[in-house]
């Protein structure tokens, strides 16, 4: 059993989950256990689906390996921090040497969510997905919820079918219909256009079931260009 932990966000979480059923799928002998803080737990289970994977705690046993990116300030001082594909591809092979692993991820698509539950029938079709949920980590300096209200307004008074994932009382929203970010993943694969901040909810929209269907994204994050799909554009401020 090989155990890893990360006391931060959802959204770290998630791409070290992605990373993790990758290992497991090319090393089917193996078994991880993953530290993170619980109230994230209802929210990882569907990435487990199918691998021998679970998850515990913050009571963190002697040699779990940290595998947040900031650890030993690795992030912090790496020359590509501001490049989110390219630091994680070399993050993913930094993680794998701890783990004495192979690494998985060997190019920009290995990075895309791969579970199975985000191949779920999709009921819902809108014209935009709009990811407004207020970042937690600072990723985006000058969100403010005003500025995704008049975009929503716009997008609507033009006839155009709109959901966003934070209220904004102009249009549906997934936060008061309580989806989790697999919803919110599996919406989007019935989505022509997302927009929003690179947070929690953001992430399971790359996923390899809609990366031929969603026909423009446009990410807003302060610090770095996320590249994920060739028709992202980062945008650094609102």
């Amino acid at each position: 059993m090989i155990h890893t932990y990360n006391e931060y966000h959802l959204g770290d979480n998630l791409v070290h989950l992605n990373y993790l059923r990758r290992v497991c799928k090319e090393n089917p002998d193996l078994e991880f256990t993953h530290h993170c803080n619980p109230m994230h737990h209802s929210q990882l289970t569907p990435l487990l689906e199918d691998l021998p994977i679970s998850l515990q705690g913050l009571s963190i046993p002697p040699g779990t390996v940290n595998a947040w990116i900031g650890r030993d300030n690795y992030f912090y001082n790496h020359p590509l921090q501001h490049d989110w594909v390219n630091f994680h591809l070399e993050w993913f092979d930094h993680l794998s040497n701890l783990l004495e692993l192979p690494s998985p991820i060997a190019c920009r698509e290995d990075l895309l969510f791969e579970y199975p539950a985000l191949n779920a029938p999709t009921r819902y079709e809108f014209d935009y997905l709009i990811i407004n949920s207020p970042p937690q980590s600072n990723q985006l300096r000058d969100y403010t919820p005003e500025f995704f209200n008049k975009r929503v307004r716009d997008l609507a008074n033009k006839g155009y079918k709109v959901i966003t994932t934070y209220p904004t009382g102009l249009v549906p929203c997934t936060l008061e219909h309580h989806f989790t970010v697999t919803d919110i993943g599996v919406l989007s694969n019935g989505c022509k256009h997302i927009e929003g901040v690179a947070t929690g909810p953001m992430w399971t929209t790359f996923n390899i079931f809609n990366k031929d269907k969603v026909l423009s994204r446009k990410f807003y994050c302060s610090d770095q260009i996320v590249n994920l799909t060739d028709n992202t554009t980062t945008l650094n401020k609102l």
